[in-house]
């Protein structure tokens, strides 16, 4: 996958993921799976089948997050409003001195 097309995913993605779980998706899988493999695939082996697309989603988004990270660092880096990454880490430290100081008052 491309950081390009990271920009394409968004609440659109997990609608389309929902509608696949959703009672008429499933039944209308089930009904072509059952012409091409046979009356004997039923609910457990469709549902076996629907348990390996997610988690196989599941590593394929694994595998993704270091490029997504960089893409949306890339974005926060070109948008005006975000403030310098030294900047930050500086007001984090900053905060985190005060909260030691403070315990060992």
């Amino acid at each position: 996958m491309y950081m390009s097309e990271w920009c394409l995913y968004g609440d659109d993605k997990r609608e389309k993921f929902e509608r696949r779980l959703e009672p008429d998706s499933l039944e209308g899988e089930l009904i072509r799976y059952k012409e091409v493999l046979g009356e004997e695939f039923g609910l457990k082996e469709l549902l076996a089948l629907q348990d390996l697309k997610v988690k196989a989603l599941i590593a394929e988004a694994i595998n993704n997050v270091p490029e997504f990270l960089l893409d949306q660092i890339g974005k926060a880096r070109n948008s005006y409003e975000f403030p310098s990454l030294v900047t930050e880490l500086g007001r984090i430290a900053d905060v985190m001195e005060e909260v030691v100081e403070g315990e060992g008052e």
